[in-house]
């Protein structure tokens, strides 16, 4: 007999035997098997190495507050490692760190004279930003690193945000500049953007670009003369719905860019969470909290979809693992994807690379589960015995909190108790409905 997926969780092997061998999995006075043995110490592993990466994590946001702030430590800017990111949360996060400030301006070289430039100032909306992303860095003392390369694209979205704040001294800067940093292809759009004081030229060879690049916009965008640099240009959504009811594989295929949008609507979504069952789908549905709270309260859980490894690569203002928990059902099913169980379906067979994001929303979860499973049922064999009965039960279908919750309200009572009661069930089926009614935090 398979031994429940709760029983994973268990931090004490002593704990797990006995439940085990209350639930009839093993002969009274048998060794757990060696998969189980295997499993519950990936998972521990698993969890030190993700207390390992939040302290390390922790360490240099403090380092690099730091660097930043402390004149004391100004020796060791050009030294320290530093991501895109973290310099982009810089500025937008408040006040700039007054050597940064004078950089954005122009006044000084790059700070940190060790690292590339980062490419995430291309999503920045300031111009000035925007300007150092045009132009080359080089030739600079001590800094032999070629400058980030933008595309046309890039080039042309740059000073589209240039143009409309109004900045036509930065566009003619840029056409000066040493090193001719623009492409033969978009410096006509600039030259006459600057004479003519105007954005239309720049947009005028933005959008043929954009349609290179962006299905969305190449294939739905309404013919209301969109914006060709708005993320939220408009669609024909009913064309869409059309495309998506006769199974359109170029749509399907690229279903993250359909629901990424930041106006596709709900039922739209919705019918890619159901029928697109694809990873990167689903990332971008529940890196929307209010999108992702919804799927995950209406939507059970199947097993040709791992929530776990979409979970990975949700965003800052997605949704959380205890959202995941509360809501997601059946709980079996978060409970095997979580350990990496068999049954369920984690990566596309094309997929040839599993990066640290895959593996990253499992490890996530199960912190959460053990955190959760220490919280509720601790050493209690009554309550981990109720829960994995539950489990069992068909007419269950809960949350991963449902569980918790209904095991331990069981008492000893009901440890020894067949699987089939009916007055378990229906508690069972009161705690998935509850949580499933619950409100939006």
């Amino acid at each position: 007999m398979v031994i429940p997926s709760l029983l994973y969780y268990a931090r004490s092997i002593a704990l797990m035997r006995e439940v085990a061998e209350r639930l009839g999995c093993l002969p009274s006075g048998a060794g757990l098997g060696e998969q189980v043995w295997s499993k519950r110490s990936d998972i521990r592993r698993r969890l030190d190495l993700l207390a390992e990466d939040e302290k390390f994590e922790a360490m240099g946001e403090r380092s690099l507050q730091q660097v930043l702030w402390q004149d004391d430590e100004c020796w060791s800017r050009e030294f320290t490692a530093v991501s895109g990111h973290s310099v982009t949360w810089l500025f937008t996060q408040g006040p700039v760190p007054p050597f940064l400030s004078a950089w954005r301006d122009g006044q000084t070289a790059w700070p940190f004279g060790g690292q590339p430039f980062p490419r995430e100032f291309l999503y920045t909306t300031d111009p000035l930003l925007r300007l150092r992303a045009l132009l080359p860095d080089w030739p600079a003392p001590d800094y032999d690193r070629e400058r980030v390369h933008l595309d046309a694209l890039e080039q042309l979205e740059s000073g589209l945000i240039l143009a409309r704040a109004d900045r036509y001294d930065l566009l003619a800067q840029v056409l000066r500049a040493q090193g001719d940093p623009l492409l033969d292809r978009v410096r006509p759009a600039f030259e006459e953007s600057v004479r003519d004081q105007s954005v239309s030229a720049l947009r005028s060879a933005l959008i043929p670009e954009r349609r290179e690049r962006n299905f969305l916009f190449q294939a739905y965008a309404a013919p209301v003369d969109p914006e060709p640099d708005d993320p939220a240009f408009a669609v024909d959504w009913d064309a869409v719905r059309a495309a998506a009811q006769r199974d359109d594989d170029e749509l399907r295929r690229h279903g993250p860019t359909v629901v990424g949008h930041p106006l596709c609507p709900p039922d739209v979504r919705r019918y890619a969470a159901e029928n697109w069952r694809d990873g990167f789908v689903w990332a971008r549905l529940l890196s929307d909290r209010d999108t992702g709270l919804a799927l995950l309260r209406e939507l059970p859980m199947k097993s040709d979809l791992s929530l776990a490894v979409p979970f990975g690569y949700v965003g800052a203002g997605g949704v959380t693992v205890q959202d995941v928990l509360e809501l997601a059902h059946p709980a079996d099913f978060i409970l095997r994807d979580a350990a990496e169980l068999p049954g369920i379906r984690r990566y596309d067979p094309r997929q040839c690379v599993i990066t640290k994001h895959d593996t990253r929303g499992a490890g996530l979860l199960c912190k959460g589960i053990t955190e959760l499973a220490d919280r509720y049922l601790g050493e209690d064999a009554d309550a981990w015995t109720n829960g994995c009965r539950l489990l069992r039960d068909p007419d269950f279908s809960g949350s991963v909190v449902d569980l918790f919750q209904a095991a331990l309200s069981q008492g000893p009572q009901a440890s020894y108790a067949t699987s089939s009661r009916p007055t378990r069930c229906a508690a069972s089926r009161e705690a998935g409905n509850a949580s499933r009614s619950r409100t939006p935090r």
